[in-house]
């Protein structure tokens, strides 16, 4: 008797109650039709043929048919349909367009190539081969004779969705998939390609389903749908790629270099796009025409310039109503004041969005032409202090009937009349979708250069897709400001971002809510600098959001840091001109150096901006005094010296600076020697800049150069190539330096021809003879003896020998006191010179460079340090070493993992990012100037990994809806950066969540992750029980909590149980939310499986038989204690029908609904069953047996589909209870007595039953009332009690299990047939519900945000 037949005979329940038609009351998608089984099927290769000069068809021998279609010699497209469909561009509402209009390449001649085993097509540059058997495919560069990427089978295919796997490498790592909040480098992780609208550290706000590998590959998939793309997480060796699509389509790209895959990838969607020079200065984000400004009388509000304090309304407070040009007596509260307000301040401001939609408009006359005058009036007064204006989008360009003047858009008299050149879109307004959202940048840019006489757009957008990089730059979405966490994830996922083919990337400076905090404030300020945009969201929160605002210290380092960015536009202004098709701005550090330390993680907290700068953020307090004064660790240098930007200090590379100082003034920066900077003096905007006056520094070191790029900053006449270059030279020999500025090439409209040059040039002591040529001309050079002798000076040089870089400071305060001297430069003033004619020539003798070492100073012999790892420093994923402090030491350093760490001060240092039960080595020295002490070496070993006693595949329900796409799953898969949400606007406490371990388990303690800001949703208060049945619950204890940081819950009676219910009486806002909840085991015990009666960690055919052989034994007979008794699942005391058809309905794939259990997890195959089952004889030999048998084939193993699909999924799985249709009633209902008051429920009243199979028949629901158990029979998992001749009523009846004959289908015996209640997916969120996910504010918000302008607070909170 095979295993099919055990469970038809022993396991009724499979082929009685569960006949129902497997579609009633599901989604369709839950289904596998015939055709979909075959078309996911390994249906062998019979040949292939050339369908055009391009293109090639592989042929299945099912009559499937597989397109590749050369884009170019090393770019392919992979098209295959199991339905039959043609190629075709992907499906959208609207429709939108991810290519650009001419993405092919000419391919050359294809080779087609059939063999008896394989088939194979070839450009010059690519082979594609199949294995005809298995439908394997590889993907060779014949340019360099490799194997780039090789799959591990044939592309597999359920309902709506496509997948494929690829080997992965040992040394192979991945990049890519747009903005992955916190996250650069993915081997081993899995990213989501869609937007989570979550904001914070593990979101995704604007994907791109596009990546590429060190192996020398990238895919991009063509689909607007979402995807998930597992680099080794689930299974080590494996990248497993899965769209939401029915179809497979995607291309492949194979080159060698990341530039030259980025370029592949551009080649498809577009370049991106130049950035008009004035967006690269601080923008101010706010609304003007809206509120109103009552004075306060009790000291609380903002102090305006007139020494009051107003408060801020959006309703009419009797104060004084805004405006854009402050017409009516209100100028302090108008757009053009802000213009002013940073003047009067000297701070830089490029450009400003005095509107931000959400019922503001940017006019008060009544019409929509006179409300376009008034925006023409401020765009005259703004342009004629250097600053562009622009608008914030939130709902249509366009006019619309019926829509008040105040809240109509007409984009094209906006930007032909008014003069807007920014448009800043909102996820209120993309949040219908990628495609939307493309539409709408696209649109725009069409318009404006069309109405904007050739105008180049500034388009900053949210959910980016493929394609969005061709018309806008990205903005990462609403966060909290002043605290450090802000900072921390924003450093990896600028760098990501470029990675993913989106370079223009920007955030709100100090976030758009929160912000009081100064060091974190002038933090964000300081690495800003060295990043394309700088977005000041003001108006949001309670704190305004300026860069003087919180008084000094931060005005005067914030104003030096901005300004310091205006001086490095030229540089900056190149760099991104580059990056159109180069490497980006922010580059990660493996682009420049890489190896195994730079591939990976380590260096996420750093970049290089460009070529030649270094930038190593302050992300979080390391060792802080209470004036923000810190010190910087792991600060990675590659091979060759760095300069420290501010002091002039140099540092050998190759090693990790540890302990390096960081003041509260001083953002860690280091220059390349070598580098060659354009620079500018410090100014306000683009428009003040100097263009009659060209600067560069220079930092000497053998052989370098370094191509200026200029155009006119404003057109797209850069796109025509109108443009000019200026190739920049250095060469040192010995002491002896040349430098060398070429003539510029090319022209633009505007362009300054006859320059004045000025050059910079890093030294340690005075030179010898300086001479110099233009033209080929000799100019005589004179010395001058003064900076004023040099300012009034013309052919020039002065040697600075303290040049003081602290310029910028607020007279009077504590930081204009302070003084920061640098390195001696020598300074050269040349005269004006026709730059396109004439090169510029410098020769300098007696060169040097060598600082002093500032650490090493003491002298004398050193002893090796005494060193140690306490217990206290030893962790799953860190240790740190510690030492005695050595006599004579300046410092020490450490030898770990083949790298040096260096600077160090301490005597312990911390290391990271380890892995949990693995051996290291350290070897530590003392070091002075004399030299270095012999090393100590020694040994530690991590702890296990903190999560080793968490409880896996567990499931959830709450009582209360939960929002689309913020399932429950989310709760409980074992990712901290998806979060789980009850349904938005739509207040759920109290309400339960009922956990489902899945196994039985000796419970130590359940950790509970709350959002990272405490907002909405975070747990407050409330109960825990426990139960093994689900029916009868013990009160395990109670719990208040307040804050972000991870609550714990321990059982102090470690009680056994299978669920857990969690009350939940009082949470933030009166919705729920998490980012993860971990329940644990007791060290050392065991999680039993139900139904694993063999005790083998699995449930097989084994499991069956060992219950089908001790069917009947009860408790008290001898065999029944000891393993046995685990085996009886409702502790009834006997191994009972129930028992049994636990197991029987596991073994079909049943139980496997939410990733159920142990080795059952590990090992169920995509339709939710053991894949060593093999073929299912049964349904082939009878199919009317499939929709009993398979109720729910597809997509019920929840860590191998999607995880929306997972929530929505029906599961089949035994339980002592009756189950019921539709949703969970509401708690505040269920809680009613009949005067009208809540009761609190006991411990042992039962709990609604969830949504989804309904296992008993009607008729015995209505006889039992709804009671879980009644007398008579054994008692089954539908509730029903059978005897010998079918429905017994006498409890003490034998058992006799009813054989396929006395099943009818549709019912169980006697009864009518079982039927599915389903539950839908939820569709995607709601666009005007999304503004609140990620900032946490509600209504119902109190403290500092009150009473200030929250604009979002008109939507659904979250």
């Amino acid at each position: 008797m095979n295993l099919k037949t055990n469970i038809l005979n022993a396991a009724f329940l499979t082929s009685a109650l569960l006949a129902a038609p497997a579609a009633a009351g599901m989604r369709g998608d839950h289904v596998a039709t015939e055709q979909q089984t075959r078309a996911a099927g390994n249906a062998p290769i019979e040949g292939i043929r050339q369908l055009n000069p391009a293109a090639v068809e592989v042929l299945f021998t099912d009559g499937r048919r597989m397109t590749l279609d050369f884009y170019g010699p090393n770019i392919f497209r992979m098209f295959l349909d199991p339905q039959g469909g043609i190629v075709r561009d992907p499906a959208a509402e609207p429709e939108a367009q991810i290519l650009v209009d001419e993405p092919r390449r000419a391919a050359g001649e294809l080779e087609i190539e059939q063999k008896e085993g394989s088939v194979a097509v070839a450009t010059e540059a690519v082979r594609v081969a199949f294995d005809k058997a298995t439908g394997r495919f590889s993907v060779t560069d014949l340019r360099r004779g490799e194997v780039v990427a090789e799959s591990l089978g044939a592309a597999a295919f359920e309902p709506r969705q496509s997948s494929i796997a690829l080997k992965e490498r040992a040394d192979e790592y991945f990049y890519g998939g747009g903005v992955q909040n916190g996250r650069f480098s993915h081997k081993g992780q899995s990213i989501r390609i869609v937007n989570t609208n979550q904001w914070t550290d593990g979101g995704v706000a604007s994907p791109t389903p596009f990546y590429w590998s060190t192996a020398g590959y990238g895919i991009m998939w063509y689909t607007f749908a979402p995807g998930l793309y597992d680099f080794g997480a689930s299974e080590a060796g494996t990248v497993r790629l899965t769209h939401d699509t029915d179809y497979l389509d995607l291309f492949v790209m194979v080159d060698r270099t990341p530039v030259e895959l980025l370029n592949d990838f551009y080649q498809l969607t577009g370049n991106p796009v130049l950035l008009p020079k004035f967006g690269f200065y601080e923008g101010h984000l706010n609304a003007y025409n809206r509120d109103y400004w009552a004075e306060t009388e009790d000291g609380s509000g903002i102090l305006f310039e007139d020494g009051k304090r107003y408060k801020e309304s959006q309703q009419d407070n009797g104060g004084v109503r805004e405006s854009l040009n402050g017409e009516a007596d209100n100028y302090q509260f108008s757009a053009r004041a802000v213009i002013d307000r940073y003047a009067a301040h000297d701070m830089p401001l490029g450009w400003i969005l005095p509107n931000d939609g959400y019922g503001a408009g940017y006019g008060q006359t009544g019409t929509l032409d006179g409300n376009i005058e008034n925006l023409r009036q401020l765009g005259e007064f703004a342009r004629e202090r250097g600053v562009e204006i622009g608008l914030w989008t939130q709902s249509d360009l366009h006019p619309k009937e019926g829509v008040d003047a105040l809240l109509q858009r007409d984009i094209v008299k906006e930007v032909r009349d008014a003069g807007v050149r920014v448009l800043k879109t909102d996820v209120a307004w993309v949040g219908a979708g990628y495609s939307f959202g493309l539409n709408g940048v696209a649109d725009v840019g069409r318009i404006m250069p069309y109405y904007g006489n050739d105008a180049r757009p500034f388009i900053i957008s949210l959910d980016g897709w493929a394609g969005t990089q061709r018309y806008a730059s990205i903005w990462s979405g609403d966060q909290t400001g002043g605290d450090w966490e802000y900072i921390r994830f924003h450093i990896p996922t600028y760098i990501g971002s470029g990675l993913s083919g989106q370079p223009n990337i920007s955030s709100d400076m100090d976030g758009i809510f929160g912000g009081r905090n100064i060091p974190v404030n002038v933090r964000d300020f300081q690495w800003k600098t060295f990043t394309p945009m700088q977005l000041n969201m003001d108006g949001w929160g309670a704190n305004p959001k300026y860069p003087h605002i919180l008084g000094e210290p931060a005005a005067s380092i914030n104003r030096w840091y901005l300004k310091l960015k205006s001086e490095f536009m030229p540089y900056t202004y190149s760099i991104a001109r580059e990056a159109v098709d180069g490497k980006p701005m922010i580059r990660a550090m493996f682009l420049d150096d890489p190896n195994p330390y730079t591939l990976g993680t380590a260096t996420r907290y750093q970049f290089l901006y460009g070529p030649y700068v270094l930038v190593a953020p302050v992300y979080r307090n390391t060792q802080a005094d209470d004036k923000g004064n810190d010190r910087r660790d792991g600060i990675y240098l590659p091979e060759g010296n760095w300069i420290d930007f501010f002091t002039g200090d140099l540092y050998t590379g190759g090693c990790i600076v540890n302990n390096f100082d960081a003041p509260l003034w001083k953002l860690p920066v280091f220059i390349r020697q070598g580098a060659i900077l354009p620079m500018t003096v410090p100014h306000n905007n683009a428009a003040r800049m100097n263009r009659e006056v060209r600067t560069y520094e220079f930092y000497p070191a053998g052989h370098s150069e370094f191509t200026e790029y200029d155009d006119d900053g404003v057109t797209e006449a850069y796109r025509r190539g109108e443009s000019a270059r200026t190739r920049i030279v250095s060469d040192l020999e010995g002491d002896n330096l040349t430098i060398r500025v070429d003539p510029t090439e090319g022209s633009f409209e505007g362009m300054v021809a006859e320059k004045a040059t000025r050059l910079r040039i890093n030294v340690t002591q005075r030179p010898g003879k300086i001479t110099a040529r233009i033209g080929g001309r000799n100019v005589k050079l004179s010395e001058a003896r003064t900076r004023e002798e040099y300012a009034q000076g013309v052919n020039v040089w002065y040697y600075d020998a303290a040049p003081e870089m602290n310029r910028f400071a607020t007279t009077g305060s504590e930081i204009a006191d302070l003084h920061v001297v640098k390195n001696p430069v020598v300074r050269v003033r040349l005269e004006p010179t026709d730059v396109t004619r004439n090169a510029v020539e410098l020769k300098m003798k007696g060169y040097v460079y060598a600082p002093a070492d500032p650490m090493l100073e003491s002298i004398g012999a050193l002893e090796a340090p005494r060193a140690a790892i306490a217990e206290t420093d030893t962790e799953a994923y860190t240790l740190t070493p510690s030492w005695e402090e050595v006599p004579g030491a300046d410092g020490y350093e450490i030898e770990f993992d083949g790298m040096r760490y260096t600077m160090i001060r301490d005597t312990r240092l911390r290391f990271e990012d380890l892995r949990p039960e693995s051996d290291y080595t350290f070897r530590i020295r003392a070091v002075n100037a004399s030299g270095a002490s012999p090393w100590s070496t020694l040994a530690a070993r991590t702890k296990s990994d903190p999560l080793e006693f968490a409880i896996r595949g567990l499931s959830g329900e709450t009582s209360c809806p939960n929002q689309g796409g913020q399932g429950i799953a989310r709760l409980f898969n074992f990712d901290e950066s998806d979060t789980w949400h009850t349904r938005w606007s739509e207040r759920a406490v109290p309400f339960d969540l009922v956990i489902d371990l899945h196994s039985i388990n000796t419970l130590d303690r359940f950790d509970y992750l709350p959002r990272q800001d405490a907002g909405n949703g975070t747990l407050g208060r409330g109960r825990v029980f426990t139960s093994m049945d689900r029916t009868n619950w013990t009160e395990a204890g109670t719990f208040e909590w307040k804050g972000a940081e991870t609550k714990s819950f321990r059982f102090a009676e470690q009680p056994t149980a299978r669920y857990i219910r969690i009350e939940v009486e009082e949470a933030v806002g009166g919705y729920g939310s998490g980012r993860e909840l971990y329940v644990f085991r007791v060290p050392g015990s065991e999680s039993y499986l139900p139904g694993d009666i063999n005790q083998d960690r699995r449930i097989d055919e084994n499991d069956l038989t060992s219950y089908m052989n001790y069917t009947g034994l009860r408790r008290g007979d001898g065999d029944f204690e000891g393993y046995i008794s685990k085996g009886d699942l409702n502790t009834n005391g006997l191994i009972d029908a129930y028992d049994i058809s636990a197991v029987a309905t596991r073994l079909d794939g049943g139980g496997n609904g939410h990733g159920e259990g142990l080795e059952a997890q590990l090992r169920c195959g995509r339709d939710g069953r053991d894949p060593r089952l093999g073929p299912r004889a049964e349904e082939r030999e009878r199919p009317e047996l499939r929709p009993a048998l398979r109720p729910a084939a597809a997509g019920v193993c929840r860590h191998r589909g999607p995880r929306a699909r997972a929530d929505a999924q029906l599961h089949r799985r035994p339980a002592p209870y009756q189950r019921r249709e539709g949703p969970l009633p509401d708690l505040r209902e269920r809680r009613r007595t009949g005067d009208g008051r809540g009761r609190r429920r006991t411990a042992r009243d039962p709990l609604p039953r969830p949504q989804g199979l309904c296992l008993r028949p009607a008729a015995d629901r209505r006889a039992a009332g709804g009671q879980a158990h009644e007398p008579g029979g054994i008692l089954t998992p539908p509730g029903r009690r059978y005897d010998a001749g079918g429905v017994s009523g006498d409890p003490e009846a034998p058992l006799r299990l009813p054989g396929r004959n006395s099943v009818r289908r549709g019912g169980g015996p006697a009864g009518p047939r079982a039927r599915f209640a389903g539950r839908r997916g939820t569709a995607r969120a709601p666009p005007l519900a999304a503004p609140e996910a990620a900032s946490g504010i509600g209504v119902e918000k109190k403290g500092e945000e009150a009473g200030f302008k929250r604009k979002k607070i008109i939507f659904a909170p979250v």
